[in-house]
C-alpha cells in the first residue's frame, strides 16, 4: 500500500497512530476527526478533513478518492453507541466507492458472546449484552456493504487496548473498599503498538482475502492477577476482592490465530505486563 491513498476515519487515539505508521512509511494519508485535532495529534504528511459521519448533509470529501479505507470510529461521551456505530456503518456503506481496494472496520471483542472458554472468529452465538450486539450488527453491515461492492473487507475485533497514554495503571483506582466479584475473569487485551500493526497488515493483504480477525495477545490472565501486578509495579496495595475464594479463571478467551496466519503479525507485546517503577537513587 506505499503508493495508495489512505483514509483513515475516525483518527482518535489509535487512528492517530494508524496514520503516523502509514506516513513513516511513504503513504499518502487523510484523517478525519469531528472536531479540530491538536497540532501534536496528526503526524507530518497526514492531511486532515472534518467529517461528522452522523450529521446531516455530510459527506465524503477527500475519502472519496482514497484506494483504502481504514473506520475506526467510538462515541463520544455525549453520544449514544448504536446511533454511532450502526449510523456510522450505514453512512460508510452507502458512500463506499467501488473503487475502494481494501476496507478495514475495528470492531471489538464484546461482539463476541461472554461465554467460559475459548472463542474466535467462527463463533455463531451473539452475545447478550446490548453493547456487543450493536458491534456485531454494525460488522454485518460493513461485510454486506462491502461484498456488494466487491470491496476486499476485514472486520478487527480489538481487545482491550493499552499503551502511551493509557497504562494498565489506568483499569482501576487504588481503594480500601473491595472489588466486586472474585477477581477470575479472564483479560483479553492487546498493546496499541500490535493493533496498529493489525491494520497495517490488513491493508497490505492479498485482495482474495476478506473476513474477521481478532486481535489480542497471548496473555489471558485473571483480572485479578493483572490488578496484582500493576499495583506492585506502582507500590501500591494489590486491591481485595467481595468474593476472594475464586481458584479458577473463567470467562471468554479470545483466539489470535487468525491474527498471524492471516495478517502475519508477530505481537511485540505478547504479555500484558506492567513497567515497574524502579526508585530514583
Amino acid at each position: 500500500m506505499s503508493s495508495a491513498e489512505v483514509a483513515i476515519v475516525g483518527a482518535g487515539w489509535l487512528g492517530t497512530a494508524v496514520a503516523a505508521r502509514l506516513a513513516a512509511a511513504g503513504t499518502s494519508v487523510v484523517a478525519t476527526t469531528r472536531g479540530a485535532p491538536r497540532p501534536a495529534d496528526l503526524a507530518p504528511g497526514v492531511m486532515h478533513h472534518f467529517l461528522d459521519l452522523l450529521a446531516q448533509g455530510a459527506t465524503v470529501g477527500p475519502l472519496a478518492e482514497a484506494h483504502a479505507w481504514v473506520v475506526a470510529i467510538a462515541p463520544g461521551r455525549a453520544q449514544d453507541r448504536d446511533r454511532v456505530y450502526l449510523g456510522g456503518a450505514q453512512a460508510i456503506a452507502s458512500w463506499l466507492p467501488a473503487h475502494c481496494q481494501r476496507l478495514v472496520w475495528v470492531s471489538s471483542t464484546s461482539a463476541l458472546p461472554a461465554k467460559d472458554g475459548w472463542v474466535d472468529e467462527d463463533e455463531p452465538e451473539w452475545p447478550e449484552e446490548p453493547r456487543g450486539r450493536i458491534q456485531r450488527e454494525a460488522e454485518r453491515v460493513i461485510a454486506r456493504a462491502a461484498e456488494a461492492a466487491a470491496v476486499p473487507w476485514f472486520v478487527l475485533r480489538m481487545g482491550g487496548l493499552y499503551g502511551p497514554g493509557r497504562p494498565l495503571g489506568r483499569v482501576f483506582s487504588p481503594s480500601a473498599e473491595p472489588l466486586p466479584g472474585d477477581g477470575m475473569t479472564a483479560t483479553n487485551l492487546v498493546h496499541r503498538d500490535d493493533a496498529v500493526s493489525a491494520v497495517v497488515a490488513a491493508l497490505a493483504a492479498p485482495a482474495d482475502r476478506s473476513g474477521i480477525v481478532c486481535v489480542v495477545d497471548d496473555d489471558h490472565r485473571s483480572r485479578r492477577e493483572m490488578y496484582d501486578a500493576v499495583a506492585v509495579a506502582h507500590g501500591q496495595t494489590p486491591p481485595c476482592w467481595t468474593d476472594p475464594a475464586g481458584a479458577r479463571v473463567e470467562g471468554k478467551r479470545v483466539r489470535n490465530d487468525r491474527l498471524r496466519e492471516w495478517l502475519g503479525v508477530i505481537l511485540a507485546h505478547p504479555h500484558h505486563r506492567p513497567i515497574v517503577r524502579v526508585p530514583a537513587p
